[in-house]
């Protein structure tokens, strides 16, 4: 659960940016490539979650509660709606509780970013689940265009993106992210965009993550059955019993 848990997070930092063969201004880049950012107050997912890797697998149903730009909340009930875990994502702070082995997480972005060698934010985190850009444009980015889709390569530390993108809902479809120099890869393909709150929402997201020094891949998909967004407010219950361990 853990490292389904931790595949979820690396995911997050890893989004959005693109490849192509021209430089452009900033200015031309936000209006000829401008990607769509799906806009909420409150968003309420229900989700299948499946983890496949060489020693393990998983499927789960997952619940996930968002308010814009400050929480995102995750129960995973693996078996007959009894929950084994739930994660609480602030601004701040990662808290994931394992409530069959009773035990506590807690994660900081900066010891996240440390581990990784990369840094995360709770933006990243957010942008993987609604299908929204990461990184910013840059000027020496590059970009391209052909037939209907946009195509942007960005270099950000040690990894290097590609991503394509839609020209017909500004929407992020695939990345494929290469870290340098021992060459770990991922993929990521957002599909099956459905319309919520007059935006396009991608309801599958596939994640193929092959280490170095192996073709072994770790594999996680996400499906959602049902999202709905409100302007009104939700609850976030989070709490860890005294019992669990610290």
């Amino acid at each position: 659960m853990m490292r389904l848990f931790s595949v979820l997070i690396c995911s997050a930092v890893l989004i959005f940016s693109s490849c192509g063969k021209k430089l452009l201004p900033t200015s031309s880049v936000e209006e000829e490539y401008a990607l769509e950012r799906f806009d909420f107050d409150y968003l309420q997912a229900k989700s299948k979650i499946r983890f496949s890797s060489p020693d393990r697998n998983l499927s789960s149903s997952a619940s996930i509660r968002m308010k814009k730009d400050s929480i995102i909340w995750i129960s995973v009930s693996p078996v007959f709606g009894i929950e084994a875990a739930r994660g609480f994502i602030s601004q701040d702070t990662i808290v994931f509780m394992d409530r069959v082995n009773k035990d506590v997480y807690r994660y900081n972005y900066q010891s996240l970013s440390n581990a990784l060698n990369f840094d995360i934010d709770f933006e990243m985190i957010q942008s993987i689940i609604l299908g929204n850009q990461v990184f910013d444009f840059k000027g020496d980015d590059n970009f391209s265009k052909r037939g209907g889709e946009l195509k942007i390569d960005q270099k950000r530390g040690r990894f290097e993106l590609e991503t394509r993108a839609s020209s017909k809902n500004r929407k992020v479809e695939n990345v494929k992210v290469r870290e340098i120099p021992d060459g770990s890869k991922m993929e990521i393909i957002f599909s099956e965009f459905n319309i919520v709150a007059d935006q396009a929402f991608p309801f599958n997201t596939n994640v193929e993550i092959i280490a170095k020094g192996t073709e072994e891949s770790t594999q996680v998909e996400i499906n959602h059955s049902k999202v709905e967004v409100s302007n009104s407010p939700i609850s976030f219950p989070f709490s860890v019993p005294g019992k669990y361990e610290n």
